[in-house]
């Protein structure tokens, strides 16, 4: 009797543990989802970032490209660098540091770097990681080629190879496909708020950096103009802004050498005077040049058409409005401002006296107390045409629109004579539209029979002499954005 006692109490144990067991799983359900929500909120915060690591991102090397191409090395490394410091701890070395100049110096004349010198890069920079890269330029695309090496034991730590054409190149998607690779490679990890933030483009910085390297490969081409231009775009962001003056001041500054104690005897201070001269004509003279093709944009609004029959009732006339509006271009004015500026406290400097009327100003001229630029008035021809809706061109005529004269003083003061614009500063791209006046078109004696029966016209410029720019009133809009 006594085994069945303890057997029986034993089997009650067991059914009572088993139950209980199954009631601490069910109350505790709740709690284990609770606690499991905040160690992912815990892991978020303390995800693996690299702090305390070092990597040198090197300028990609161009294979088979040209001109066009120029800007591309210092855009990626510029992307690349911005990209790792903004989603990671790493200590991130970039074009400025000393040591990566140095080395950049000392490893290659190309100034690009090889995976075949990642070790020494690595002792010159104290850098343990270094990003390597290539684009290569194929008939119609581009293969690029990154990785990330872990230069203390060579290993390739994330690799990126694909081909994109010039569109993804220009609007950030390789920039986002290449970092999303090296820090899943480099085991960075981003909390999902910065997966959002990757994924999306900030075109502002981006417009900022591409103008900025391009500036940079113009400059190095001695196309001065052109790259005062993008450095001026750069200018006006935060991030390039600092670089972007730079650029601006190495063109139009006189490189610290102002006065006569500062030279070593004459014939330096006449090899001096002789660099200045030839340059600040340069500048003239290429800023002439820049001014025929990019100093107006004419924007068409042929929206509203007015039809009226001639007299004979065998052809019709158009008017066409609201028209064409000659807007200028922003940044072209922004240079203009830079050039005279500089070139103001450089004439008046009396160390400079020997040298600087022998510079041809092309345009700029001296009126009281203001340096001005003046763009001469001029009939712009256009040809502009009606089109069906399967874009049949079904008449097109040469007609001409006025184009405003520039006045910009050293004061800030720049007034556009026809647009009847009178601003203190320079405004932004859409106020200057919003100054111009549009001038409405005319298509007389279109015949009759020329006409289609069941389709809507719509008018567009076709062509306008000397390359100057045109767009639609939407084409402008979506350009002006960026601006």
């Amino acid at each position: 009797m006594k085994k069945i006692i303890v057997t029986l109490f034993s089997v009650m144990m067991i059914f009572l543990s088993s139950c209980g067991s199954t009631a601490v799983v069910s109350e505790a359900a709740p709690t284990t989802e609770k606690s499991s929500s905040v160690k992912e909120i815990k892991s978020e915060k303390d995800l693996y970032k690299g702090a305390g690591l070092v990597i040198a991102v090197t300028a990609p090397e161009v294979r088979n490209g040209g001109k066009g191409e120029s800007w591309m090395p210092q855009f990626f490394q510029d992307s690349i660098t911005g990209n790792l410091a903004k989603y990671s701890k790493m200590t991130v070395l970039d074009r400025a540091n000393e040591d990566l100049t140095k080395a950049e110096q000392e490893l290659g004349e190309t100034g690009f770097y090889t995976e075949e010198n990642a070790v020494q890069l690595g002792q010159m920079t104290n850098a343990q990681y270094a990003v390597f890269g290539s684009i290569t330029a194929l008939s119609s695309s581009y293969e690029l080629n990154f990785r990330a090496i872990d230069i203390t034991t060579n290993e390739i730590k994330a690799a990126y190879n694909d081909r994109a054409g010039s569109k993804e190149i220009e609007d950030g998607t390789s920039v986002r496909a290449i970092i999303t690779e090296l820090l899943d490679g480099l085991g960075i990890g981003l909390s999902e708020k910065e997966k959002a933030q990757l994924a999306k483009t900030d075109k502002k910085f981006l417009t900022a950096t591409k103008s900025l390297a391009k500036g940079a490969a113009a400059e190095k081409a001695d196309n001065l103009i052109e790259a005062l231009a993008f450095y001026a775009e750069a200018q006006e962001n935060g991030a390039t802004k600092k670089e972007a003056s730079a650029g601006i001041n190495s063109i139009l500054g006189t490189n610290g050498t102002v006065s006569g104690n500062a030279i070593a005897n004459l014939k330096a201070q006449l090899t001096w005077e002789k660099e200045q001269e030839e340059k600040w004509n340069k500048i003239f003279r290429d800023f002439q040049n820049f001014m025929k093709t990019n100093s107006f944009i004419l924007v068409y609004d042929f929206s509203k058409v007015e039809v009226t029959p001639n007299s004979y009732g065998t052809a019709v006339n158009f008017n066409i409005s609201p028209g064409i509006k000659a807007v200028p271009i922003r940044k072209t004015l922004i240079v203009a401002k830079e050039i005279y500026t500089e070139w103001n406290i450089i004439k008046n400097k009396p160390e400079n006296k020997n040298w600087v009327s022998k510079v041809s100003t092309k345009g700029f001229y001296t009126n009281g107390s203001n340096f001005i630029y003046a763009l001469p008035s001029k009939a712009c021809s256009i040809r502009f045409g009606a089109f069906s809706d399967s874009d049949f061109c079904i008449n097109e005529i040469e007609s001409t629109t006025d184009t405003p004269s520039i006045y910009s003083y050293v004061d800030n003061t720049i007034r556009i004579d026809r647009g009847k614009i009178n601003v203190s500063n320079i405004n932004s791209q859409k106020n200057y539209f919003k100054e111009a006046v549009y001038k409405s078109k005319y298509m007389k004696d279109v015949g009759i029979n020329a006409l289609p029966d069941d389709s809507d016209i719509h008018f567009k410029i076709t062509k306008a002499e000397d390359e100057i720019s045109f767009m639609s009133i939407e084409e402008y809009n979506e350009w002006a954005k960026e601006q």
